[in-house]
């Protein structure tokens, strides 16, 4: 199987999405997936009287919940304690389940039969190219393959639909498939025996009718059994809220932006002196739904130019301005200020994860070099401990060009993480460009560079 530069229609959007990330020139998508320019303001606000009253009774039907994907990360893959799985193109289209094994540090074919070619049928790796491209996710001991349609698809690989396998590839059938009017969104919950999900049901007699109605989607693991417990009127390309993911406690966010200020209102004068002041003017309402709920929970609100992220124990963000962590609590919508990160003059930010008690992220700034045409963009990463509130700089960094950005965090386990450490290669290869480590948490805490295990590639 060789490397090669074009992908399957069906991953354009995704690759074009994810390449803008790599893209020396744009600020981070902080995860609330808002562009450098049209990002986030600041100010930010949030507090218990702004939020509504729960509903009575309003309880999710399950817990435990992880939020595995988040937009734009989504088609990288997934992993669990032992390793990550991932989906790689080939030339003809058809595609291979990888598996890198955090044993060994070794990406393989995710097949055990010897000297297969991984290239037929038959093979528990192999995806034929007639069956599109998929994300794969990993919850317990399912690994689910998430056929999601972008428009561009025959029609017999227009149907969105979840197929299921053990961990090991084998007996993988479909678990579920959805309407042709249906349009999954890229972020994925679970908890081993149950997945939530969100989806447009568009017209299905004019699919360029922009009315649309959201769902949340709960599915049995074991049965495929879907059940759909909230709905939404909606208008896609508009302001369409954005499913976070799902809290550990059970609770849905779907997050509605609202900017009060244009370059209507500046007249005359350039981007680059209003961008900030547009930025401030971002306005954010959360609206919490239980899983299993067909009514929300309650809401809350916060504003400015900030960047967000879901975790299991709350909604994070982090305020340009003030510069200070907040953490929303879900469902009461209390907020609690974790610490205040030093000046250095943050034009955007990237939140990457909680690693135990301990919630990463960057602020980045712009540098004019001579030697370089674009603004280089480095970043000034941290790990703040949301229990004793202590913040320690992190020095490990991704090299992208010139840039030197956060080393983005893909997998972990209760010893180790799984990090993109490098992207030196060309973006049409396998893993879009990147390179991976693993190391410890600990040594990356410590910036420990030296203790970087590079994983070995197929490719």
């Amino acid at each position: 199987m060789k490397l090669y530069s074009k992908y399957p229609a069906a991953l354009t959007g995704v690759l074009l999405s994810f390449a803008c990330l790599l893209s020396a020139c744009s600020a981070p998508a902080g995860d609330s997936g808002a562009s450098d320019a049209g990002a986030v303001s600041s100010g930010g606000t949030t507090s218990r009287e702004e939020s509504a009253s729960p509903e009575s009774g309003a309880e999710p039907v399950a817990a435990g919940f992880v939020t595995l994907t988040r937009d734009q990360y989504s088609t990288l893959g997934c992993g669990n304690e032992q390793g990550y799985y991932e989906v790689l193109y080939g030339e003809s289209g058809g595609a291979n389940i990888c598996y890198i094994d955090y044993a060994t540090q070794q990406e393989v074919y995710l097949c055990a039969a010897p000297n297969c070619s991984h290239d037929r049928e038959g093979c528990t790796a192999w995806i034929d190219p007639e069956e599109g491209s998929y994300i794969p996710l990993v919850s317990g001991d399912h690994l689910l393959l998430v056929h999601i349609t972008y428009g561009a698809e025959a029609p017999e690989r227009a149907i969105p639909h979840i197929d299921e396998a053990n961990l090991d590839g084998s007996d993988r059938r479909t678990l579920v498939s959805f309407a042709p009017n249906e349009r999954l969104k890229s972020v994925f919950a679970a908890n081993g025996s149950q997945l939530v999900c969100a989806l447009d049901a568009v017209n299905p007699d004019d699919l360029e009718d922009t009315n649309a109605t959201l769902k949340l989607v709960l599915i049995d693991l074991e049965t495929g059994e879907r059940r759909d417990f909230y709905e939404q009127a909606v208008q896609i390309g508009g302001t369409e809220p954005t499913f976070l993911g799902v809290t550990e406690n059970g609770y849905c966010l779907l997050r509605e932006q609202f900017t009060a200020k244009s370059e209507e209102d500046f007249p005359g004068q350039e981007w680059s002196d209003i961008q900030q002041e547009i930025q401030r003017s971002n306005q954010y309402t959360c609206t919490m739904i239980p899983v299993g709920g067909s009514g929300p929970a309650g809401t809350f609100s916060y504003s400015g130019r900030v960047y967000d992220l879901l975790c299991s124990d709350g909604l994070y963000y982090f305020d340009c301005d003030s510069r200070k962590v907040m953490r929303v609590s879900v469902p009461d919508g209390s907020t609690e200020e974790l610490a205040a990160l030093p000046d250095v003059g943050a034009e955007s930010a990237y939140l990457d994860g909680k690693l135990g008690d301990w919630f990463l992220l960057s602020q980045r700034y712009y540098e004019t070099r001579e030697d370089v045409s674009y603004p280089v963009a480095n970043d000034c990463c941290y790990a703040l401990n949301v229990q004793t509130g202590e913040v320690r700089e992190l020095t490990i960094r991704q090299e992208v060009g010139a840039d030197r950005r956060m080393a983005t965090m893909l997998g972990q386990t209760a010893h180790d993480v799984l990090l993109i450490t490098d992207s030196d290669v060309p973006e049409t290869a396998y893993h879009y460009g990147c390179r991976y480590a693993l190391i410890s948490r600990e040594d990356y805490l410590n910036s420990n560079a030296d203790a970087l295990r590079p994983i070995a590639f197929l490719f």
